[in-house]
């Protein structure tokens, strides 16, 4: 099951996000998620977190229309965006699409990453998307279709990454390791339209991202 969580981060293309939730099971917002989604006419099937970003209207609405709410008291230590994955993986969630996950709080998006890891020790295909940024986190493997020119960044996330092999990019790695205090993997360039990465040990953050 492929499940989209929206936060409630950066929002600017309604269009790009109808077309990646339209590919998804079903949908769970977070919190403030929830305005996203009415703003987009989208009925979510849970909204999750302790709805004090969430506008008190777009609730009752919500409600209305049979939305299971999941309420959690404001003094917690799961962020809103930690109790929609707990619930995304519940209902039986393979694969999770964060949509709104980073925005202009760089703390809210620096710990959103460690979704990422969550997901991966648990063998759970995860990506955050944005209309600028597609993020990855592999422990191994990862093959990723663009267009040539495309730009993609690979950056540690553990203290070392030890034997990175890549296949189409512009600046190739054959079992160099990079870590995390001098990342020399920024700005790298698709020279075919898909493209494979591999690592031996560690944790890489897989960046497709466009200016």
């Amino acid at each position: 099951m492929k499940v989209c969580i929206i936060s409630n981060g950066e929002f600017k293309d309604s269009d790009y996000f109808r077309k990646i939730i339209g590919k998804c099971d079903a949908v769970i917002c977070a919190d403030g998620g929830a305005n996203i989604a009415y703003k987009l006419g989208i009925v979510p099937n849970y909204i999750v977190g302790d709805l004090d970003s969430a506008d008190a209207q777009i609730i009752d609405y919500y409600l209305q229309k049979g939305v299971s709410i999941e309420k959690y008291p404001t003094m917690k230590d799961e962020t809103d965006s930690q109790l929609a994955t707990i619930k995304a993986i519940e209902i039986g969630a393979n694969e999770i699409v964060y949509l709104a996950t980073i925005g202009s709080r760089f703390d809210h998006s620096l710990a959103n990453l460690s979704l990422l890891l969550y997901l991966v020790k648990r063998k759970i295909k995860g990506k955050i998307l944005s209309e600028k940024n597609e993020i990855y986190l592999i422990d191994d493997f990862i093959e990723l279709e663009g267009k040539i020119g495309d730009v993609v960044s690979l950056i540690p996330y553990s203290i070392d990454v030890s034997g990175i092999y890549t296949e189409g990019l512009f600046y190739p790695l054959s079992g160099q390791d990079m870590s995390l205090e001098m990342p020399y993997g920024i700005s790298n360039v698709f020279t075919k339209n898909k493209i494979k990465i591999k690592i031996n040990g560690g944790y890489l953050l897989v960046i497709k991202s466009k200016d």
